[in-house]
């Protein structure tokens, strides 16, 4: 398979930034079109921006509270949702300000709203995302974990939880997926130890996916060229 053209991808995360760090080191060996153009964290202490930084990559720290979308203990639920939608808007332009090809969330814990995904679907611009469950299954926050307590209850269907990267749509976790992995759920284990484990693998499969989203972008393109 040759390689894609040259990739522009803006990555999105919240923390650690394990999985950008996979993406930066692909795209110096394993994935040279991979061209990461900026990070965005929305947490201002969050690891990855120092990964980010460390690579020479642009970064941006846009944040729901400092941003003053809404308040601190913020409690009406329309004043909520009015600040979330205002803060996707513009984190659409943030992004877009850069003409990505491509948005990679890497560990971005923020649920996206159609003011961020309708002006990127508009430019034509894939959103994908890493979440630590199978399809279908654990959709949203602490999938780990709540996987891990129906193992032990008996409740986890042939004791496997897994990892996908699927493309990013406005119902959480639903999109769909590009690449899946399947992990076996083992005693004894900490659950602890089993986020470890799932985390080790995330960092293969952020690239594969990545890999596999950027080869189908520039196949759809070359056919509507």
């Amino acid at each position: 398979m040759h390689d894609p053209p040259t990739t522009k991808a803006t990555v999105l995360i919240s923390g650690e930034g394990t999985n950008l760090q996979a993406l930066i080191d692909a795209s110096k060996t394993t994935m040279p079109y991979l061209n990461i153009i900026r990070v965005i964290s929305n947490k201002a202490k969050a690891n990855g921006l120092n990964r980010a930084k460390a690579a020479s990559i642009p970064t941006t720290y846009h944040n729901l509270i400092s941003g003053k979308y809404y308040e601190s203990g913020e409690q009406d639920p329309g004043k909520k949702k009015a600040g979330r939608e205002k803060y996707d808007a513009k984190l659409a332009e943030i992004v877009l300000a850069d003409s990505p090809d491509i948005v990679v969330c890497a560990g971005w814990m923020h649920v996206l709203s159609p003011e961020f995904l309708d002006p990127l679907a508009e430019r034509k611009v894939p959103i994908i995302n890493l979440h630590p469950a199978l399809p279908g299954k654990y959709d949203g926050k602490d999938a780990i974990k709540r996987a891990y307590d129906d193992y032990h209850k008996g409740k986890l269907e042939n004791n496997r939880t897994g990892i996908m990267i699927h493309y990013v749509i406005s119902e959480v976790d639903r999109g769909t997926p590009i690449v899946v992995r399947e992990i076996e759920c083992r005693t004894p284990e900490t659950l602890e130890e089993l986020t470890d484990r799932i985390h080790g693998q995330e960092h293969e499969l952020i690239v594969e996916g990545t890999a596999m989203a950027i080869h189908s972008l520039w196949e759809q393109r070359s056919k509507e060229s």
